[in-house]
């Protein structure tokens, strides 16, 4: 792992990012969180809370990047099972500790601060030779039927959506056995960097 400060100071800036979406029911905005910037990759960090249990060998630091131009955020989750305050019980399969979750969001940006807000569209990508899984195409239709999000957004949610698919994962026109640029080369640096980029902030769900 490198620690941030001993790569050179014009190659990463720091910056700081507000997470949210575009549901009616959202809580609003979490943040400001510690995050990173290299190029046209960004990476920032939260603590995920005491009833959330992480993979062996984990922290509970989730570390998410973000395509800029592309709009696409997404993580290896670091938790494998949950006991919500209210009871219920999340458990994960053990065939996901090394897949990743991508979500296609909004990206907003004033000065050094970004706010990344969900636009409801997932794809779930095993590492280990499965098919991937596309979710929420449902809930995108709704948003867009209920006003939730415009049609400006929605249209250009899709056509990032696809170049998404494109560029990291199906390249050709016809399926391959491996994936184009997953996961994107261009967190190899952030990837690289060590935890905490800062004193973590905690989501507490």
């Amino acid at each position: 792992m490198v620690a941030l400060g001993t790569e050179q100071p014009d190659t990463i800036e720091r910056i700081e990012v507000l997470r949210g979406g575009h549901k009616a029911d959202d809580p609003g905005l979490f943040g400001p969180l510690p995050g990173v910037r290299v190029g046209n990759a960004v990476a920032y960090e939260f603590e995920l809370p005491e009833w959330v249990e992480p993979w062996p060998g984990r922290a509970r630091l989730e570390r998410v990047f973000v395509l800029l131009d592309l709009g696409i955020s997404m993580s290896n989750p670091c938790w494998q099972g949950a006991v919500k305050p209210d009871g219920t019980v999340i458990d994960i399969p053990a065939t996901e500790e090394h897949s990743w979750y991508v979500d296609l969001i909004t990206v907003d940006r004033s000065a050094g601060q970004y706010v990344f807000r969900d636009l409801f569209i997932d794809v779930r990508v095993p590492t280990d030779g499965r098919h991937y899984r596309m979710l929420d195409l449902d809930d995108f239709a709704d948003a867009i039927e209920g006003g939730l999000i415009t049609l400006e957004q929605a249209v250009s949610g899709l056509r990032r959506w696809q170049r998404f698919l494109d560029r990291h994962l199906h390249e050709g026109r016809y399926p391959s056995g491996s994936w184009t640029d997953f996961p994107p080369a261009a967190f190899a640096p952030l990837r690289r960097l060590s935890a905490p980029l800062a004193p973590p902030v905690r989501w507490n769900g």
